[in-house]
């Protein structure tokens, strides 16, 4: 009997939670931005997948939560230097993004690096003293001693495993000690170089690479492992096995990232919740206000659905244009957007005249004070604006403040859900309504 009415009320609301929800949006993304907040939550993602951690010691006695040391670079940091990787970032930042193929080939590039001979070592070591011309002469003494000695551990080495481990790690000790001229990212440039291109060095290297990362990450060496053994196991004849392992590493990827999207779609529906809710309260948008009004007023109510359907909206806008935009811009876009809806919207204010407030001897202030002896003037309950003394004409009493608590909550659970989910029902309700009679036509008949 009221279905008619009751689809345009629900237009009317739909349309008001679409509006909020793309200011929720576009808060939310300056918010994120302001934080970092991408870039942090991939690091913990990929942390979790290359089994690091940043608790500190003591926490837990497994291997996958002892942090890395601190005079070491972990497996996270050599793929964050990664020329691959380090052009996604901006200067001093991490990326908030990698490609499931750059990550591969980078993770790829430094544990095969990790498992070359010292033969391979020594030669990057050499080309070394050659680059430290270019460095301060303050520099160059320190650096030939420690180069030469670095030789001499190699040319002693033998490929034994246990002293190749102790090799590589003193020359990650060497090359952090010189963060600042980037020594390390050109020791590693210059021991990419020389690492083998034919198939079956590339996994032999990272069979001695994941090997050496036993006593330190056992369980990413077991990742890597079954990698390269599923890569071996399952290819077919004549197809290559280090394309098979770089697709398994991708899948890896992959899967570590849909189990972080959930994650952080909830962390953001929170926060969508949170700003959503706050921007009912600055506004007044009161879902069940808004619905009662809807209902008793059918001219608003009327008006509201036939400015739904001129709404053009794309799904792709539900992002400001140009980019996210600063939180004053995104106000003032939502309170000129609410205003054009002419619906019962938004806290009244009324300056109070001459005769109750004087503003050279009267305060205006939330909090006032009973009029003392030898006080001049007295304290008015109200907000100070330009000069004025205004009062809040319209606040919720008894009942009204149960019923507008419950519509703001219901507005910041709408916000939840974005705008392109709203602008869906939207359309969807605007298609049920033109399908039946028309109010005008009604009327008429």
């Amino acid at each position: 009997m009221y279905l008619e009415e009751l689809v345009e009320v629900a237009i009317g609301l739909v349309l008001v939670y679409v509006v909020v929800s793309i200011a929720v949006m576009s808060l939310q993304e300056w918010i994120s931005g302001l934080m970092n907040q991408r870039a942090k939550q991939l690091e913990v993602v990929l942390r979790e997948m290359l089994a690091e951690s940043l608790k500190p010691a003591g926490q837990s006695a497994t291997n996958r939560d002892k942090p890395v040391p601190a005079h070491r670079s972990g497996m996270l940091e050599q793929i964050y230097r990664h020329p691959l990787i380090k052009t996604l970032s901006k200067a001093d930042g991490k990326p908030a993004y990698i490609p499931r193929d750059k990550f591969v080939m980078a993770l790829f590039d430094i544990v095969m690096s990790a498992g070359t001979d010292a033969s391979t070592l020594e030669k990057a070591l050499v080309q070394l003293k050659i680059y430290k011309e270019n460095l301060p002469e303050a520099l160059r003494a320190g650096l030939d001693t420690t180069i030469d000695e670095l030789v001499k551990k190699a040319e002693d080495v033998q490929n034994d495993p246990i002293k190749l481990a102790k090799l590589h790690h003193d020359i990650d000790d060497f090359t952090n000690q010189y963060t600042d001229y980037d020594i390390g990212a050109v020791f590693e440039g210059l021991l990419h170089a020389q690492l083998p291109v034919a198939e079956a060095e590339v996994i032999k290297a990272l069979k001695r690479g994941a090997a050496m990362l036993t006593s330190e990450n056992l369980q990413l060496k077991e990742n890597l492992d079954d990698l390269v053994y599923m890569a071996e196991m399952y290819v077919k004849q004549g197809e290559s096995v280090l394309a098979q392992a770089r697709f398994n590493g991708e899948k890896w990827f992959d899967d570590a990232m849909d189990r972080a999207s959930g994650w952080y779609k909830r962390n953001a529906q929170k926060l969508a919740f949170a700003i959503g809710l706050i921007l009912a309260l600055l506004f007044n948008v009161d879902s069940v206000g808004i619905a009662t009004q809807l209902w008793i007023q059918p001219t608003l109510r009327q008006s509201l659905a036939k400015a739904a359907e001129n709404y053009q909206l794309q799904e792709s806008s539900s992002q400001p244009q140009g980019g996210v935009t600063n939180p004053a811009e995104t106000i003032n876009r939502l309170q000129n957007s609410l205003s054009g809806l002419h619906l019962p919207i938004g806290w009244t204010f009324e300056a109070l005249g001459p005769n109750l407030f004087d503003p050279a001897v009267d305060r205006c202030t939330f909090f006032p004070r009973p009029a003392g002896e030898g006080q001049k003037g007295k304290d008015v309950f109200g907000m100070a604006i330009n000069g004025t003394c205004k009062i809040w004409t319209n606040p919720p009493q008894g009942w009204g403040i149960l019923s507008k608590t419950l519509g703001f909550l219901i507005t910041g659970l709408a916000a939840m859900q974005g705008a392109p989910f709203w602008f869906d029902i939207l359309k969807n309700l605007v298609n049920i309504r033109n399908s039946g009679v028309k109010p005008e036509e009604k009327e008429k008949k």
